[in-house]
């Protein structure tokens, strides 16, 4: 079973900061919590290792994650499709690239 951890207090804020978002309202952040929980699933739908894609370290993963917020969060949203087309593209980046689909063998002298 693939394990999609919850985002930190830190990295919700940085969320809603991304967002635009000056309140901490509990509506909103269960529905930014519930869209990161899709990006994650999505990603390691594509490939992207479970470990790569729950890390709120990597640059490309929270760039992912944050694309996917832009196009996902709210109703009426006209900049659906551009953002939409940058998680796309950069999910498919990362879809490519080894470090982010196989776990890299840390036993390895």
């Amino acid at each position: 079973m693939v394990t999609i951890n919850n985002p930190t207090e830190e990295f919700l804020k940085k969320a809603r900061a991304f967002l635009r978002i000056n309140i901490d309202d509990g509506v909103i952040n269960t529905e930014i919590k519930t869209l990161i929980g899709a990006c994650k699933r999505d990603l390691i739908r594509n490939g992207i290792t479970s470990k790569m894609a729950n890390s709120e370290e990597d640059g490309l993963i929270v760039t992912a994650v944050l694309l996917y917020l832009k196009a996902e969060f709210g109703l009426d949203n006209k900049n659906y499709e551009k953002y939409r087309n940058s998680y796309e593209t950069l999910r498919t980046e990362l879809a490519l690239t080894d470090d982010y689909i196989s776990e890299a063998d840390e036993n390895v002298e």
